[in-house]
């Protein structure tokens, strides 16, 4: 019975000394949510994406563009250089988007092209609706903005069916469709 009061005391009072309170300095915690490069070259950057899951950028790279990076930052840091425009490349796995900004952080003009897809809902029904027994192989996707207006877009999917082949081509914006758009 000793033994077991003097244990219990023992370990208790190793419990209150290794519960001391330290006090340490404040620590600036920032969250990365992306891994992420930019490359310069005058007025042409290259920002290298890695997606967190495959056609993350693909889904909107508009939108991806203005939540992950900021041209002021960039124009700051290069003001004593004056250069008139930006052309800011952002690169990932499967496609790019290339965004021209005025010096003062103006979306001019994009340019984007990505490959393996995701073809939007209404395509893929009417596809699987005409082309009964055929295959996606492969999908494309190119659009063109001028500022944040989506001008020109276009899917082409390419299907197989045994040993024959059809290449089809689908104008976004006369149908509604697209990603180019915030």
């Amino acid at each position: 019975m000793k033994t077991l009061i003097i244990s219990a005391i023992l370990c208790l009072s190793a419990t209150i000394l290794s519960a001391q309170e330290i006090m340490l300095d404040a620590t600036e915690l920032t969250y990365v949510p992306l891994s992420k490069s930019i490359s310069q070259k005058g007025e042409n950057l290259t920002y290298k994406v890695q997606e967190r899951f495959n056609g993350q950028f693909a889904e909107n790279p508009i939108a991806f563009m203005n939540a992950h990076f900021n041209i002021h930052k960039v124009i700051a840091a290069s003001a004593n250089k004056n250069f008139d425009t930006y052309l800011v490349t952002f690169k990932s796995n499967n496609g790019y988007l290339q965004a021209d900004f005025d010096n003062e952080g103006k979306l001019l003009k994009t340019y984007q092209k990505f490959k393996d897809v995701v073809l939007p809902l209404a395509l893929r029904q009417q596809m699987h609706e005409t082309y009964k027994g055929w295959t996606l192989v492969k999908t494309k996707y190119a659009a063109k903005t001028k500022g944040d207006l989506l001008v020109k877009a276009t899917y082409r999917a390419k299907l197989k069916n045994g040993n024959e082949r059809q290449n089809l081509k689908f104008d976004a914006v006369d149908q509604g469709i697209g990603v180019a758009v915030n």
